[in-house]
This record gives structure tokens, sequence and C-alpha cells, in this order.
């Protein structure tokens, strides 16, 4: 019994490609916002983090319907994800969160 390879086309993608995608502009989103506010780095906890994106931040991921904000990946980051040394591992560590 032989098990086929999937056949793609230069018009398919992978499953989750855009997704990815997305999660990549919102890393780039999330350097240029930090940047251009100035933040101290290093980050040690997540009431710092939470005065750097208040609840009120309008920058969010989504996965079959349901969206996170700034605020829920926050709220899912551990103590070990501290401290946060600058921009790019900030938006790696709430990237991270996001469901795909």
């Amino acid at each position: 019994m032989t098990i086929d390879k999937p056949v793609y086309s230069e018009h398919s993608q992978a499953p989750g490609t855009n997704a990815v995608k997305e999660l990549d502009m919102m890393k780039v989103k999330i350097v240029e916002m930090v940047e251009g506010a100035g933040i101290r780095f290093p980050i040690t906890s997540k009431d710092e983090l939470l005065k750097v994106f208040p609840k009120s931040t309008p920058m969010a991921c989504s996965n079959k319907g349901s969206q996170w904000t700034m605020y829920d990946l926050i709220e899912h980051l551990d103590k070990s994800d501290f401290p946060i040394k600058n921009a790019g591992d900030l938006a790696t560590i709430l990237t991270t969160r996001c469901p795909i």
C-alpha cells in the first residue's frame, strides 16, 4: 500500500497559511506600536504589560470566530515569560498565545 503525497499547485496554500501570515503582520504591528511609544524594557510583569496594552487596545487575533484581544493574550502569559527584554520578544510571546 502506498500513500499518495498531496499535490499543490502554485495557487494552493498549506492549511493555516493565512493564519501564519496574520500572526506575522501582528508581530510587525506590535513592534511598531511599542517602538513608537518608547516603551522601556525589560517588562517584568503582567501589570507592567497591561500599562503598555490596556484592555481597550484595538488589536486582536481571531480563530474560528473567536477573538483574542491583547488583554486576553496577556492574561495567558506565565511568570516564566518575564522578563520581556525587547519589542521583538514581546511580539513573539504575545502571538504564540494566539490560537491558530
